[in-house]
């Protein structure tokens, strides 16, 4: 699974660059790039989780930094029970060290930026629409029926000649079975693909499908 970084412009403070974590390549936000297509694509398979935020220096006390990393006191009292005092002085100096008295600004994390959740959204709605476009479409091994012809009848009801539509299969119905095959490769291609469009459909959010239908 790929994770990706959000970057920091330090000309204009913008988070529109994209770090790639794994070759640590920069992919700009631009719709019309191919990595950065990509990355929309896997946000929308794996979810926003794959995304880190900016790194943004904040500033704050050392205190207040160490006193954010401690543990609750419930699990240091346990530590020190279960490990002893030296193995709990230990833990808390790993975090004491980390958060020097000198330091005035300390590395977070910062928040997703909000076009994140947009891209994210858009491509829901992209998928979302492609699925229902392809459902509508006929099922091969049904066939499609529609008028195939009028035909000029007598109606006893009117004592007249009426004009009325003969249904039938405008596009037959693909056999199941090929001899020598099996399943007819051509409609097992069909099953699947309904089948991925049923999924789509289901784990798209209501929120996104609201958006369509308003």
């Amino acid at each position: 699974m790929t994770m990706y970084k959000i970057q920091r412009d330090p000309f204009n403070g913008s988070e529109n660059v994209i770090m790639r974590k794994s070759d640590g390549a920069f992919i700009p936000k631009d719709d019309s790039n191919r990595d950065y297509k990509q990355f929309v694509d896997d946000i929308y398979t794996n979810g926003i989780g794959i995304v880190e935020g900016a790194d943004y220096v904040g500033v704050t006390t050392y205190t207040e930094a160490r006193k954010a990393e401690y543990p609750p006191l419930e699990e240091q009292l346990d530590k020190i029970y279960h490990s002893g005092i030296d193995a709990w002085k230990s833990d808390i100096k790993v975090i004491k060290d980390k958060y020097p008295k000198t330091q005035v600004g300390i590395t977070s994390v910062a928040p997703m930026p909000d076009w994140i959740s947009t891209a994210l959204f858009e491509k829901q709605k992209e998928e979302y629409v492609r699925a229902v476009a392809r459902l509508e479409r006929y099922e091969l091994s049904a066939g499609k029926k529609g008028v195939i012809r009028t035909e000029n009848v007598w109606d006893m009801s009117t004592n007249s000649y009426v004009d009325r539509d003969v249904v039938g299969y405008i596009i037959e119905p693909l056999p199941l079975w090929v001899d020598g095959v099996g399943r007819n490769p051509e409609v097992v291609q069909d099953e699947a693909q309904r089948e991925a469009a049923q999924i789509v459909i289901s784990k798209t959010p209501q929120a996104v499908v609201d958006s369509i239908n308003t």
